[in-house]
């Protein structure tokens, strides 16, 4: 039985290290006066709805599902009554091909910018 629960207790070390923390961020980079409204959501999770100035940032840190992908999708909203968004998916565990990653998205007067691991932006969505 002592055997049994430290065999239990290295796989739990094993299973953290392999399914660790993840983090994906938005990031209101308006050059102008813009409030963002940011509504993420996961088939499990409800992040709720965050109102973002300029140069504010709103990051969420998680695991990955063990059995499933992990999907995070948000809705972006900015303009006068918010008409302006774009509704995308922010995080999704398959992207990763087995590595763990950060992503931030940018959200600036073009639209949403993707960068991966704190590389290069790269252009994804324009506002619609």
């Amino acid at each position: 039985m002592k055997h049994f629960i430290i065999a239990l207790i290295v796989l739990g070390a094993c299973v953290e290290n392999t399914f660790g923390k993840n983090l994906f961020e938005i990031v209101n980079k308006f050059q102008k006066r813009t409030t963002l409204s940011v509504h993420c959501y996961s088939g499990n999770d409800d992040l709720g709805i965050q109102y973002l100035m300029n140069g504010q940032e709103q990051h969420w840190r998680f695991k990955d599902a063990f059995f499933h992908a992990t999907v995070f999708r948000c809705e972006l909203k900015h303009g006068y009554e918010f008409q302006n968004y774009q509704t995308f998916v922010a995080y999704n565990s398959k992207w990763k091909n087995g590595n763990h990653a950060n992503v931030t998205w940018l959200a600036v007067e073009r639209g949403l910018y993707q960068i991966w691991n704190h590389r290069t932006p790269e252009f994804m969505y324009p506002w619609i």
